[in-house]
């Protein structure tokens, strides 16, 4: 994954988006994973460009394809690239200001309407657009700083006017219910020691009904949600700190470097040496 940041001393202005960054995944780097994650002060927009895979967002599993493009709220958890028939090529911009009337702070669209929308006949210009704000970003060239944020600005309104004009509400009550609570202490809490029986004397109920209940609903274990989110971080400091391996381990909640060095390679394909080099060397990182 190449990622271009935009000017990092840009200050926000007032009822003004900013772009923070935009990546890029393309297909000739193998399968990418990026295991469950949420962002605190920025929302994601993805534009699937080519292939089709699967996609977690906030528990639930979508089947996209080209053509898609995708909104992760900040805070709303996701887990990228679960399964890929093809191998999938994508844009994402990394955008943070937003402040919509009845919406939370970085939020584009409300949380229980679907956030997977079809592009159709205006996939191509939306294509275009990111295409070019990733291009003017590796150039890296300050001359750009303006422009990039004007066109910007212009790509926010267009998706905005084009896409968001018929949201597809959810009729179920996930959101309120007890395993919504159970996985969002889980994505809060992910670093700390956590069993089956205190996530379940949270709640109030048996152990066998959580962990019954939770893989209805998330078709996945307690447990491994957890190791999900674990995984999701310990990709994000090797991404983005100079931190050890070894702290990394202990930081997201492994006990164990071992373990966690294990684990990490089954859920990305890559040992977290190889996952941080693989990155450095991609974005040009000595």
């Amino acid at each position: 994954m190449k990622v271009c940041f935009a000017d990092k001393k840009k200050d926000p202005i007032d009822g003004k988006p900013l772009l923070m960054s935009i990546s890029k995944v393309e297909s000739f780097e193998g399968v990418y994973k990026r295991s469950m994650h949420f962002h605190k002060d920025f929302l994601e927009v993805v534009l699937v460009t080519k292939g089709k895979g699967e996609y977690l967002i906030d528990g639930r599993s979508y089947l996209v394809k080209q053509g898609d493009l995708l909104i992760f709220n900040s805070l709303v958890a996701h887990d990228e690239y679960l399964r890929q028939d093809k191998l999938v090529e994508t844009y994402c911009c990394s955008i943070t200001n937003i402040c919509k009337k009845g919406l939370r702070e970085n939020t584009l669209i409300p949380d229980n309407i679907c956030p997977v929308f079809d592009t159709g006949k205006h996939f191509n210009r939306i294509k275009v657009l990111m295409s070019l704000l990733f291009d003017l970003l590796q150039d890296n060239d300050p001359i750009n700083n303006q422009t990039v944020q004007s066109l910007f600005e212009v790509y926010l309104k267009y998706i905005e006017d084009n896409l968001f004009n018929h949201f597809t509400y959810f009729n179920d009550n996930v959101s309120k219910d007890l395993m919504h609570q159970v996985k969002t202490y889980l994505e809060t809490h992910y670093n700390e020691k956590i069993a089956l029986d205190s996530l379940a004397q949270l709640v109030n109920v048996s152990p066998y009904y959580l962990a019954h209940q939770f893989k209805k609903h998330y078709n996945c274990s307690p447990v491994n949600y957890l190791i999900k989110m674990r995984i999701g971080e310990a990709q994000t400091l090797l991404q983005n700190t100079k931190y050890s391996v070894t702290d990394i381990a202990f930081r997201v909640g492994f006990n164990n470097l071992s373990h966690f060095q294990t684990t990490f390679k089954k859920h990305t394909g890559k040992t977290p040496k190889r996952y941080r080099q693989d990155y450095q060397k991609i974005n040009k990182i000595d």
